[in-house]
């Protein structure tokens, strides 16, 4: 076996960077003309780390030619990198300017799961932290007193004057949608609605001292794959393939057109832009850069060093909840508390104005 090692690391090696090269492809083509990448893009960390691997086990092998191909693909792979890992020495110098106020964005699952606020980790955790302006996506209150009511939940975050709940209900008794608490006035809110019933952008004015900004708070299209489901037993694995691949590429569809319409109501905006939230997209896909266009990620801009998972699942890490902001703001003392109160952990930021 050990004589056939170096052609396997070798095969595994022109594999990697196969599928590397699609997921650089798949940044800049659809999922629609092009949905492979709409997997490995989740992988993309894996597959890094694999190249250089088989790049420096290549070296000891009578096959140490092929190491070339690991340079070529790091190159190539330049930007989906700069996306992916924070890099804020590498950003030119901040303008100062004389305004600042701190932003969460925290996907909460289900507030808690209808705690109530003295079990609520993730109301304490806001009572705790208290940034000016928190948004929140997967709000849920229900009207039964058996659980948390949106009475209570404005009662138990009452240090905030300023609220915007924008919910469906359902069943006439369970209320569930994004919302915000903020220290500041929030006017002109409405909704961007898609056709997935479970996603919606909130949009509302942020009335600053000195400025006002277009807040959108979004939670778009879900993926609703389970890791169980990624590793099932041998007579699964073809109908498994079958049923993931299906998801993938329509809540990648679905994504790109909220995404598309996300981004053609920011640019009709006359304000400067915070677009925040759960997208469920990688950095390293052509939904984050339609996102991303024009704007910035307080994330690279002001965290330093690290991959910035905001959901974690048996160790398994991925971004996909962002903090955006207009080119004439600028971000610093970018955070991601791991907390796990919630599935994701929240994000938070100071914006300067």
């Amino acid at each position: 076996m050990a004589e056939y090692t170096p052609m396997i690391i070798l095969i595994l090696h022109i594999l990697t960077s196969l599928a590397l090269l699609a997921v650089v492809l798949g940044v800049y083509i659809p999922p629609s003309a092009l949905p492979i990448p709409a997997w490995l893009g989740l992988a993309f960390e894996w597959l890094i780390a694999l190249e250089l691997l088989c790049g420096v086990s290549l070296l000891f092998t009578k096959y140490r030619r092929w190491a070339w191909l690991t340079v070529v693909m790091l190159l190539l792979c330049i930007a989906p990198i700069s996306y992916t890992l924070s890099h804020k020495a590498l950003c030119f110098p901040k303008r100062e300017l004389p305004n600042s106020f701190t932003l969460m964005s925290y996907n909460s699952h289900l507030m808690g799961k209808g705690l109530k606020p003295k079990q609520n980790r993730v109301i304490q955790y806001i009572q705790r932290t208290q940034p000016d302006v928190v948004c929140l996506q997967e709000v849920e209150v229900l009207k039964s007193s058996d659980y948390l009511t949106l009475a209570e939940l404005k009662e138990a975050l009452s240090m905030y004057p300023y609220t915007y709940f924008d919910f469906k209900i359902y069943n006439s008794r369970r209320q569930y949608g994004n919302a915000v608490f903020s220290r500041y006035p929030l006017i002109d809110k409405h909704t961007l609605r898609y056709e997935s019933k479970g996603n919606i952008t909130s949009v509302c004015d942020l009335v600053l001292p000195t400025d006002t900004l277009r807040l959108y708070i979004n939670h778009l299209e879900s993926n609703r794959l389970s890791l169980g489901s990624l590793a099932p037993s041998l007579s699964e694995a073809e109908a498994t393939v079958l049923e993931t691949s299906d998801k993938l590429e329509r809540a990648s569809e679905l994504r790109i057109r909220q995404a598309k319409a996300l981004r053609d109501d920011v640019s009709r905006s006359p304000y400067p832009v915070l677009v925040v939230g759960d997208m469920n997209t990688t950095p390293v896909s052509y939904t984050y850069r339609v996102l991303q266009s024009g704007l910035r990620d307080a994330f690279l801009e002001s965290s330093n060093g690290n991959l910035g998972h905001t959901f974690v699942k048996r160790r398994i890490g991925i971004r996909i909840d962002y903090i955006l902001h207009s080119k004439s703001l600028t971000a610093s003392d970018f955070d991601i508390p791991h907390v796990d109160y919630s599935d994701h952990y929240p994000i938070i930021t100071t914006i300067h104005y």
